[in-house]
């Protein structure tokens, strides 16, 4: 192996890096190849395109899409390693899933057509293996990953027109997507990252996969309730968004935001405001985390119930609304407590100036809204409770 690529990969191994491959760090990647298949990495065409995406991270390209001759060289011995095992169908490894979607990532920025030809070859080869391999496929160390690939596929193609259409062919080959899948592949990811780091127990590794981050999720949850989902059915986008829901709340949950909360606002208690601008912010943080809270409680019971009526008006569904309605309440509380004696949100401090002026009217108008919100959701359930 070139001196070059020894000192690429050894850099991935023992470095915390920002580089991203996908929502994973890069060097949680690489370690993870190299703890499962050595740190040489054997199978030519995934250390190639691995230390591709690390080039093409790393500030050496000139311009963007426009690879360095390095670069593109890693990536002609990939195609050409990938292209000689899927001629000899038999020679098929289960690193050639990888490779195939690694090429998936590469391509996004230098060939985005190419992009969906790569993930159509990941399910195909996944496919494949599955066929031939039978037993043994589940027996794989990699298995928690196939998991892992189907959500980080299902994250890149979030708004292709073949979204649903890959959603459905990765429940054929892998079944159901459950949060048990989604706890043993972030668990085995975060002990690999520790290899590296012992002393970061609870350090990211993943960035970006988050419905805080993305509406992507509400939105496809907006479509299925527009179209009156039944439970009956088996969704493959359903069963996704379930999950996504459910690991977004636990997430939220083991934080505990409402005490926190109490905290932070027992000044307001006593007709006073929180002391300075960090705790302003912090605030504003918990109430933006509950309401989503609220919010993913309130689909996840719409969804997992006969029929969305029935999930909404569950006594759970009752209580998550109440919550909901609370925490808006509260946060209507917060903000006008920042508008009297004309404090200037986001610096906790008194200040008269138009800026003050202009971001209190804009204040004023954001309680109306939550008020109204209130008052429409409050009407709801009474409605609801008369019938």
């Amino acid at each position: 192996m070139p001196l070059e690529d020894l000192e690429a990969l050894h850099y991935l191994y023992t470095n915390n890096t920002h580089i991203l491959c996908g929502t994973l760090k890069l060097d949680v990647l690489a370690r993870l190849f190299s703890h499962v298949y050595g740190p040489s990495m054997p199978y030519g065409g995934l250390r190639h395109i691995i230390i591709a995406i690390f080039m093409s991270r790393s500030g050496t390209r000139t311009a963007a899409g426009c690879p360095s001759l390095v670069e593109r060289r890693h990536v002609d011995v990939t195609f050409a390693e990938l292209s000689r095992q899927l001629s000899n169908p038999t020679a098929i490894h289960e690193s050639d899933i990888f490779i195939a979607y690694l090429l998936a990532l590469w391509s996004c920025d230098v060939d985005p057509t190419a992009t969906e030809v790569h993930i159509e070859g990941v399910v195909a080869i996944l496919r494949h293996l599955s066929r031939k391999m039978g037993c043994q496929f589940l027996d794989s160390p990699m298995f928690p990953f196939w998991a892992f690939l189907r959500d980080e596929i299902l994250w890149l193609a979030r708004k292709w027109n073949s979204y649903h259409r890959f959603c459905q062919d990765f429940r054929d080959i892998l079944g159901p997507k459950t949060i048990q899948q989604r706890q043993r592949y972030e668990s085995e990811l975060r002990r690999v990252a520790m290899l590296s780091q012992p002393q970061d127990t609870d350090g990211k590794i993943f960035f970006g996969r988050s419905i805080n981050t993305s509406v992507h999720t509400m939105i496809e949850l907006a479509k299925v309730i527009e179209r009156g989902y039944h439970r009956s059915e088996q969704d493959p986008i359903v069963e996704s968004i379930l999950v996504e829901l459910h690991i977004e709340q636990r997430s939220i949950e083991q934080k505990g935001r409402e005490t926190l909360l109490d905290l932070d606002l027992k000044p307001l208690q006593h007709g006073d405001y929180v002391a300075d601008w960090e705790i302003e912010a912090r605030v504003v943080d918990h109430i933006h985390n509950l309401i989503v809270l609220y919010l993913c409680r309130l689909a996840t019971l719409a969804l997992e119930a006969s029929s969305i009526e029935d999930g909404l008006g569950s006594p759970a569904g009752v209580a998550a609304s109440a919550a909901l309605i609370w925490i808006l309440y509260r946060s209507r509380g917060f903000f006008l407590a920042g508008i009297q004696g004309n404090r200037v949100f986001g610096k906790g401090t008194y200040c008269r100036s138009p800026i003050a002026d202009k971001r209190s009217w804009l204040l004023r108008s954001l309680s109306n809204k939550y008020e109204l919100a209130m008052h429409t959701s409050s009407r709801s359930n009474v409605g609801k409770g008369t019938q």
